[in-house]
């Protein structure tokens, strides 16, 4: 069943407002409708759980990513902007989690991952992941890296939005996508 444009906006704003202010974790379905003024058999109609919810919001945000990425070469610097911009959430997601939902939400990543390398997307990082040998290993790869930089950020609560620091994450980051080119 085809879900309304509305209903997903909604679902993804309450999702993307709860995510924050605290951990997945501490997110149950029930706060996610009420915050979207939505009933919650109307969530389950079209997904199964916040985690499914959770990788159509993932997708969102990949896709745009890649946008935006057509009029800046550098993926890079797209993705530490992402970082920085979404710091937070990304914290919320997959360093705070009591509960084990880490995993889960690292996994969730990776599945959207593999699926847009799988599009043909171009950029250099989904062409990686598409061509190597084990692409879900090298997923993992990328999805750990962005874990290590928020819980970097995390360590002594700095700013992922801040100029000099959004340099690091660019040059770090475009060092470990370059290893891809020294592979045998």
């Amino acid at each position: 069943m085809a879900i309304s444009i509305r209903t997903e906006l909604d679902l993804q704003r309450a999702m993307y407002e709860l995510l924050a202010q605290r951990s997945i974790s501490q997110i149950t379905v029930e706060q996610i409708c009420q915050r979207a003024l939505i009933h919650r058999s109307s969530f389950y109609r079209y997904y199964t759980d916040k985690f499914d919810l959770l990788a159509q919001m993932v997708m969102r945000a990949l896709e745009e990513l890649l946008a935006a990425e057509q009029t800046d070469a550098a993926g890079s610097a797209v993705m530490s902007r992402f970082i920085g911009t979404h710091t937070e959430i990304l914290r919320h997601l997959l360093v705070t989690n009591t509960e084990g939902d880490n995993a889960r939400s690292q996994q969730v990543i990776n599945d959207c991952f593999l699926a847009i390398a799988r599009t043909g997307a171009t950029d250099r990082v989904f062409v990686m992941i598409r061509n190597a040998r084990q692409p879900d290993l090298t997923a993992y790869l990328v999805s750990g890296a962005i874990t290590s930089i928020v819980q970097w950020l995390s360590s002594d609560r700095r700013d992922g939005g801040d100029p000099k620091i959004q340099a690091a994450i660019e040059t770090t980051l475009a060092s470990l996508f370059s290893l891809e080119q020294h592979m045998i």
